[in-house]
């Protein structure tokens, strides 16, 4: 894979069948800047134009939050509470969520992944469970429900009826993460965002706006854990 650069800013080109122009965005995460082009735009043309934007590119990176690393001491959202990740190397390499702590046992090595691995646990527990409270009143059930690391959408609803989540949802409030997967579901009924489908979202998730909001204002500080 060709590895691009806006001044010291990796680059990631991606392609779009839907695309109708250039779109550049700066993923806070990765420090890197994510351009996506139609098809029909050479990498040439794209690379001219993120260049034309470097100013643009720094501010963005000046003013994001930095990374917050799943470490011993760090204070993290867990279902929209702070807990303080604590490492206790004597106990069993399993992860025990007590009062305000979070405990991850066993050796150091492997350490952050070993509690990301029990968060997208427990988002693909919540997410079953969430869904399977809300089919009956629908009378639709999704085919699948995956939980993935997602960037920049929260959940999708595929034609063959598959619903994908972001795992980091499991740090937001419940009714955060009910209401993502109130939309997607709403999606098994209505596959577009009419009044139709608006209504549907209601029905499973009356304070949906409220979510609505909280996502566009505090989402992104999910992003940037782990």
């Amino acid at each position: 894979m060709t590895e691009y650069y806006v001044g010291d800013f990796p680059l990631i080109l991606r392609r779009h069948p839907r695309a109708r122009n250039l779109k550049l965005r700066f993923e806070a995460k990765s420090g890197s800047a994510l351009l996506t082009l139609p098809h029909g735009v050479s990498d040439r043309k794209a690379i001219q134009f993120a260049q034309q934007n470097h100013g643009w590119i720094k501010n963005q990176y000046d003013k994001a939050p930095k990374a917050i690393p799943l470490q011993s001491g760090q204070i993290i959202p867990f279902q929209g509470k702070s807990v303080t990740i604590l490492h206790e190397e004597r106990e069993t390499a399993i992860i025990q969520h007590r009062g305000d702590h979070l405990i991850v046992g066993g050796p150091k090595a492997a350490f952050e992944k070993r509690l990301q691995n029990w968060l997208i646990k427990q988002a693909r527990i919540t997410f079953k469970e969430t869904v399977d409270n809300f089919a009956p009143l629908l009378q639709h059930q999704p085919h699948r429900i995956m939980v993935r690391d997602t960037k920049s959408r929260w959940g999708s609803c595929s034609s063959k009826k598959n619903l994908s989540f972001s795992w980091r949802l499991i740090m937001a409030p419940p009714e955060i993460l009910h209401y993502v997967v109130a939309h997607e579901m709403a999606h098994l009924v209505e596959m577009n965002h009419s009044p139709a489908f608006w209504n549907v979202v209601g029905k499973l998730c009356p304070d949906w706006r409220k979510s609505r909001r909280w996502l566009k204002s505090k989402g992104n500080g999910l992003m940037i854990i782990g």
